[in-house]
């Protein structure tokens, strides 16, 4: 019989957790920017807003984003 390993790595399957986990936050990274982007295209293809408002618009939320979920990611760390 095998015996576990003792160095509290728990073998091959915790290796990958970590990249797991950054390829699902890249993914909903990916899935809330695009949304924001196609959200905001819409909204101003339908409106007569000027085009400096979008990018505006666009560059804030991204912004705003990436300064929220900065904050969740480094709060799990110690």
């Amino acid at each position: 019989m095998a015996s576990e390993p003792t160095d509290g790595t728990g073998g091959g399957a915790d290796r990958t957790t970590p990249v797991t986990t950054t390829a699902v936050r890249l993914v909903g990274d990916l899935l809330a920017v695009t949304g924001w982007v196609v959200l905001l295209a819409l909204f101003f293809l339908q409106s007569t807003w000027p085009r400096w408002a979008f990018y505006a618009l666009l560059i804030g939320g991204v912004g705003l984003y990436v300064t929220v979920t900065a904050a969740w990611r480094t709060t799990g760390r110690s």
